[in-house]
């Protein structure tokens, strides 16, 4: 909770890792500069389960969640995660 990052990542940023797998993890008032309290970046897949994301800022689109790989947005999955009043320039 209340993490702050000056780039990517203002929670956590994983980098060319292949599957990332998280259960209950929290990620509230998380702040970067950049984008994303979880910034995914060369990651195969992943699977979030039974966790939640809320009350997010970033200076960039999106708030919450970025995944830098097209491979890791089409094999997720998110299971029983909320998103809830992330915020950045265009509200996505």
């Amino acid at each position: 909770s209340e993490c702050t990052a000056g780039d990517g990542g203002g929670g956590m940023y994983v980098l060319n890792s292949g599957d990332v797998s998280l259960e209950r993890a929290s990620f509230v008032g998380c702040t970067s500069e950049t984008k994303a309290a979880l910034y995914l970046n060369g990651v195969e897949r992943l699977a979030l389960t039974n966790s939640h994301f809320v009350d997010n800022i970033a200076s960039q689109t999106p708030a919450a969640l970025f995944f830098a790989s097209g491979i890791a947005a089409t094999d997720s999955i998110l299971r029983n995660t909320t998103f809830f009043r992330n915020s950045a320039p265009g509200n996505i």
